[in-house]
Order: C-alpha cells, then sequence, then structure tokens
C-alpha cells in the first residue's frame, strides 16, 4: 500500500512537473490595425473635438475597454494594449498553452501531452479573439508572434540586480495588463496641442489630422522587395523611429531623422521636403531613369551627384537632387504606416513620388531573414554574386518595448543589452558588469586615470556626487570611457543619466533596493491583481 501510494505521489510530481514545464512557454503577440473604433452617430452628443479631447470617456471604447480586460485576463494575459478612434495596438504575452489546460488537467489523465499537443496544433484562443473580434479583427489586422521561454531570460533582462542562484520563477514578459484609451493609438501629435506648446506647432498639430491611415496609406513592401529599395541609391530610406532605437540597429543606407519622440517626425519631413528641388521635369526626368534603370540600363552616365553641373553650364542647382521614392521602416508598421498617411496627405511631396513602406516593420523582416537562410542552408546552396537573397540589409538589433530588450534575426531575445532603470532603453550589458564583476579592474583604472587627467571630468564628477549625497542603496558613480559619459550601474545609464533629477534617483533606488528583496526571496516584484492600472 505504501508503495502504492509513493508511486502515486511520484507520478502526482512528475505530472505537476511537467505542467510547470509547460507554462513556462508564453507567446508574444504584437498588433495594429487602424480602423474607427467608434460609430458615427450612435452617440449624438459627441463631436469629433470632444472625441479627440476626451476619448477616454466615450461609451464604445471604456465598452472595449472593459471586455478587452475580461477575456484578455482570463488567459493570464499581460502587456499593454492601446485603444482609440483609429484603431487598436500593442503587445501582450501569455501562457502557451494557456493555464485552462495546463492547470486544470486530470491529474489521473494519461493523454494530458497528446492532448497539449494536439492544442499546440489548434487555434490559439487568445490570438483566436483578437483576429476575429467584429471591431478591429480580419485582413486589416497585423500581427506577429514569437514564443518567450524561461531560458530567454537567462541573461535577466528583465531584472539585471538578479542573483542567478536566488529562487528563479518563469516570468512573463510584461509586469501587468494594461489597456489605455487614447486619443492615437501611435502619438504623431493629432490630438489636441498643449497650452504650453507655441501656436506655430499648434497649427501644424491640427494640419496632422490629416494623417489617416484609415484614408490613405504607402505601399506595402515585403521583406525582399525591402531588400532592393535598400540597395538602389535613388531610394531615400529613413527610419521612423527614434534615435536611442537606431543607435542599436538599423538599415544600411538609412536616415536617422534624430527624433526622440515620434511627435517629431512630421517637424522632420517638413524640413526634409525643403531640401529637395521637387520641380516637375526633374521628378520626370528621374523616374525615367528609374524605369531605365529597372530595365536593365545601368549606366552611371544617367546619374548626377548632388550639386553638380549640368550639361548647359548652368550654375550648380542649390536644393539636393530629389530621390525616385521614399522608404520608411519602423519596429512593427504602425509608426512607418502612419508616417506615410501624413507623407502623402500633407501635400509636401509630388503627387507622383511613390512612398513605401516595410510591411510587419523589422520584425518582419528579421524574421522572414531567419527563414530564409535557414531554407538557403537547407538546400546547400552558396552564396551567389551580387550578395543573395537570404543576406540581410538590416545591421545590429531590434529595440522592442519589453522585458526581451532587443531581439536578433529570428526573433531570438538579446544577449548584449538589458533594460535600463532609469529611462528603460536599451543599455550594453558591459555596464553593470562594472558592479557586479570585480575582475574588472584594468577598465577602472583605465577610466580613473581619464577622470584625473581631465579637469572638466573632475568637476562633473563632484557635482553629480554631491547631488547623489546622502541617497540609500545608490551603487557608486560610474564613468564610461567608452561613451565618455557618466552613469550610476542598475539605476540610469550614460544616456539618460544628465537628465536625472535627485527625485528621480531617490525613487530609482527605493525600486532596486525592493527588486533586490524580491530577487532573493522569489518573488515577483509587480503584481497584477486584477485591477486596471
Amino acid at each position: 500500500m505504501a508503495s502504492s501510494s509513493s508511486s502515486s505521489s511520484s507520478s502526482t510530481q512528475e505530472e505537476e512537473q511537467q505542467r510547470t514545464t509547460i507554462t513556462t512557454e508564453y507567446r508574444i503577440l504584437a498588433l495594429y490595425r487602424f480602423t474607427p473604433l467608434v460609430t458615427a452617430n450612435h452617440h449624438p452628443s459627441w463631436d469629433e473635438q470632444s472625441l479627440m479631447k476626451h476619448p477616454e470617456r466615450h461609451p464604445q471604447l471604456l465598452q472595449l475597454q472593459s471586455e478587452l480586460y475580461a477575456t484578455l485576463r482570463r488567459y493570464e494575459t499581460r502587456g499593454t494594449l492601446l485603444i482609440a478612434p483609429e484603431g487598436i495596438n500593442g503587445t501582450i504575452c501569455y501562457p502557451y498553452p494557456p493555464p485552462t489546460l495546463s492547470h486544470h488537467a486530470d491529474n489521473n489523465d494519461k493523454d494530458t501531452a497528446e492532448e497539449i499537443q494536439k492544442y499546440d496544433n489548434e487555434d490559439d484562443p487568445v490570438k483566436s479573439f483578437i483576429s476575429n473580434h467584429p471591431l478591429f479583427g480580419g485582413d486589416g489586422l497585423r500581427t506577429r508572434s514569437s514564443v518567450w521561454k524561461e531560458h530567454d531570460d537567462e541573461h535577466n533582462n528583465n531584472n539585471p540586480t538578479t542573483n542567478s542562484n536566488s529562487n528563479h520563477r518563469p516570468q512573463q514578459a510584461f509586469q501587468r495588463l494594461k489597456i489605455k484609451i487614447k486619443p492615437e493609438i501611435v502619438t504623431l501629435g493629432l490630438g489636441r496641442p498643449t497650452t504650453t506648446t507655441p501656436s506655430s506647432i499648434q497649427n501644424r498639430h491640427l494640419q496632422n489630422q490629416l494623417a489617416n491611415p484609415n484614408i490613405t496609406k504607402g505601399t506595402y513592401l515585403n521583406p525582399q522587395q525591402w531588400d532592393d529599395a535598400m540597395r538602389d541609391p535613388n531610394v531615400l530610406v529613413i527610419d521612423t523611429r527614434n534615435s536611442y532605437e537606431i543607435d542599436i540597429g538599423t538599415f544600411e543606407s538609412a536616415v536617422d531623422p534624430q527624433t526622440r519622440h515620434f511627435s517629431e517626425f512630421p517637424e522632420y519631413l517638413e524640413r526634409l521636403a525643403g531640401e529637395y528641388d521637387w520641380d516637375e521635369k526633374m521628378m520626370m526626368k528621374h523616374h525615367h531613369q528609374q524605369q531605365e534603370k529597372m530595365n536593365g540600363d545601368d549606366d552611371d552616365d544617367v546619374r548626377n551627384n548632388d550639386g553638380a553641373t549640368s550639361s548647359n553650364n548652368q550654375p550648380p542647382v542649390k536644393k539636393k537632387q530629389p530621390p525616385t521614392a521614399i522608404a520608411l521602416f519602423c519596429t512593427g508598421g504602425i509608426r512607418c504606416e502612419k508616417a506615410t498617411s501624413y507623407a502623402l496627405q500633407s501635400n509636401l511631396f509630388p503627387k507622383n513620388l511613390p512612398i513605401y513602406h516595410l510591411e510587419g516593420g523589422i520584425l518582419s523582416y528579421l524574421d522572414d531573414v531567419a527563414k530564409r537562410k535557414s531554407n538557403k542552408e537547407g538546400e546547400g546552396g552558396e552564396e551567389g554574386r551580387g550578395g543573395s537573397s537570404s543576406s540581410s540589409t538590416f545591421h545590429g538589433e531590434c529595440f522592442v518595448f519589453d522585458k526581451r530588450v532587443a531581439l536578433t534575426e529570428g526573433l531570438e531575445p538579446t544577449n548584449k543589452y538589458v533594460s535600463c532603470h532609469g529611462c528603460r532603453g536599451p543599455m550594453d550589458r558591459r555596464l553593470l558588469d562594472k558592479e557586479v564583476d570585480s575582475g574588472g579592474v584594468d577598465d577602472e583604472s583605465k577610466d580613473d586615470a581619464a577622470i584625473n587627467a581631465n579637469v572638466e571630468l573632475q568637476q562633473k564628477k563632484k557635482e553629480y556626487e554631491q547631488l547623489l549625497m546622502g541617497i540609500r542603496n545608490l551603487p557608486p558613480l560610474t564613468y564610461d570611457s567608452v561613451t565618455q559619459r557618466w552613469y550610476v550601474p542598475g539605476l540610469t545609464c550614460p544616456r539618460c543619466h544628465d537628465g536625472t533629477t535627485r527625485e528621480s534617483f531617490e525613487r530609482f533606488a527605493q525600486r532596486k533596493e525592493q527588486m533586490e528583496i524580491c530577487a532573493r526571496e522569489g518573488k515577483s516584484h509587480f503584481q497584477d491583481n486584477g485591477r486596471k492600472l
């Protein structure tokens, strides 16, 4: 009898371990769609101005918010979704298979493993709910799914201070579920201007209401078509992301607009448009040259360099020779889609100028390149002349707004970057190693030598030390000779340190201490307790 009991206990433990193993895998689903979520005349008291001013009060959006919370919590979903009159956007993460199968399977069910395998080949209930939703589902919904497993968190990207020997639990890619109602699902500046905004920029923001992808948008290019555009010197390729994202990876030949927020992009496009000579005859000439090139005539004589003298000995053209097309890209496709809409509706560029954007963004491209390379290896092929269809024009890694921090080809999580506790942007892991690795004496000595040899650095150090004086549980102020900037390991990075106030440092230090305590006790720092946060 004891033997039977022991066997039963062992079996139960094995099944429990199996279920635990199953639930350490999560699915991450990125999605967006520009589509009207508010029915015209459904609420006569709501005009367009009221809707843009207080979308968070609109009955239809409130009802949708409640529905999303109720359904997604059923599957232990976390992440952030933004809903607005213009559509839906966000990224969510949930156990896969869902807890209804992995947690509640009968302990005596011998077919549990087969049931899970069967489920894995069937529709994902969360993705199915999203994809078939009557308001935003359907063919126009853009989605990109990837897998987040426990071993993907082995670099502790979610908590750089975690002790690897602590009682580590499988963690979600997000801390909690948030569904927010906003004026826009990606902020280009279409909403209400702030009272501190100059009147000239207020007028520009009001004009930005023309940027409506539900009316018009650019032409999609799939990843292989995108590579062709990348290699065409007459196509102007623009990265619509922010500078801190571009710093760790972008496409070759792409222009960095040097924006800190996407809402600055319309102003950048206005400046850009003024740099080119958009003469209609010149535009027709360039399109003719482009057509000749596509037909195989790649004569270098047809190309003119900026500022070149024309054949009739006229003085150099003051403005740049215009591109034959503009191609925009971003992380998942939503920012560049809205940017193409603004470019087309703002009348900044000639109507016959093609405006392209990368379908599915960088994430789609990285996924596609990995598949192409895998297929190439499977076929045993070799790289041909002039490159191969499996080669990548994207260099570096792609920043994402979750615990993965950045992704490489095949949407694999980074092992190079961690998230800065201050600005939440990407930070090179070597900067954390200075705090936790006592073996970096040589590097520290070099940094000290650089500081001692520079009076300005010594003065900066004194100013920072005075600012941070008295803050409890604060790591030492550190100088990075690579970026030639200061930072506090675990709290700030060289990019954001200068703009961090004492109040923020105190808050960051308290949070760091709480996270260290939770890590030692094997607890999660955040609890998603079902409230609408």
